[in-house]
């Protein structure tokens, strides 16, 4: 009989047993930080659009006229957004000090609340809240 060198059936099983493991773990660690960085990305997007808001506001209190204090997103995206992304949905509206509420939404995540700040614990899934009308009356 011949010398022959090589692996066996069992130890090649044996090695596809423990990275199919070794996989299964990162996969199961990776998958809730990669929907945290989700979230976090709408946040900060949300956050863009609260600014840009503000931002217009305060343009129109500078120049001496009244300005509108709720503005929609197709109209920051227009105005003051550099995003021509159009899965995005829903209204800021701003009271006398700058800060009021936020409705933002796109395909998966939404986010109602306070325009101070946001963070990835104040967005939540798509739809959870329902439907936000816009108390905007003008976008001017």
């Amino acid at each position: 009989m011949k010398n022959q060198k090589g692996f066996t059936l069992v130890e090649l099983l044996a090695v596809i047993v423990i990275l199919a493991v070794v996989i299964l773990i990162a996969v199961t660690a990776v998958i809730p930080r990669m929907n945290d960085a989700k979230k976090g990305a709408f946040a900060d997007e949300a956050m863009a659009y609260i600014r840009g808001a503000q931002e217009a506001y305060v343009e129109s209190q500078m120049d001496g006229s009244a300005g509108s204090t709720c503005f929609t997103v197709a109209w920051l995206n227009a105005n003051k957004i550099d995003k021509k992304a159009t899965d995005y949905s829903g209204w800021v509206s701003l009271d006398a000090n700058g800060t009021g509420t936020a409705y933002i939404k796109n395909t998966k995540f939404m986010v109602k609340g306070k325009s101070g700040s946001l963070s990835k614990t104040d967005v939540e899934a798509a739809g959870s809240l329902g439907t936000q009308p816009s108390p905007c009356v003008t976008t001017s």
